[in-house]
């Protein structure tokens, strides 16, 4: 059984809210919010050795979008920290919309997916390393 918890940024016309599920061998994650939340962009990021050499870790992410959206500004590095953090597959589906949105409110939502990242991180960390 699959259970999915919510994490949310409050911030009125701002706010957002994450849906995740870990599975054994991966993460999926819906960020939606604004006025309109709905499916804007699928990123993928899968953990690999870093290219570095040194040992690290890095990540490959793919992102597919549809036409005029710009959800993956928001679904990609969120993709990417979970990966890293996790050392798992995860895939970050994200659609937030505001109407006529400026620079500001765009860097408001930007701000808030860092937070709601934050919290993710923390949760599905928790999950990770049981009780």
């Amino acid at each position: 059984m699959l259970n999915w918890q919510a994490d949310r940024v409050e911030d009125g016309r701002y706010s957002l809210v994450g849906l995740s599920v870990a599975t054994a061998e991966g993460v999926q994650v819906y960020v939606g919010g604004g006025e309109r939340p709905h499916v804007g962009a699928v990123a993928v990021s899968e953990p690999r050795p870093s290219l570095k050499g040194d040992g690290s870790r890095g990540c490959t992410t793919s992102v597919l979008s549809r036409l005029a959206h710009k959800d993956g500004e928001l679904a990609v590095p969120l993709a990417e920290a979970l990966c890293l953090a996790l050392g798992q597959p995860v895939v970050v589906t994200a659609g937030v919309h505001l109407d006529d949105a400026g620079p500001d409110d765009i860097k408001r939502l930007l701000a808030n997916s860092v937070r709601l990242q934050v919290l993710l991180l923390r949760r599905l960390g928790e999950q990770r390393r049981g009780p």
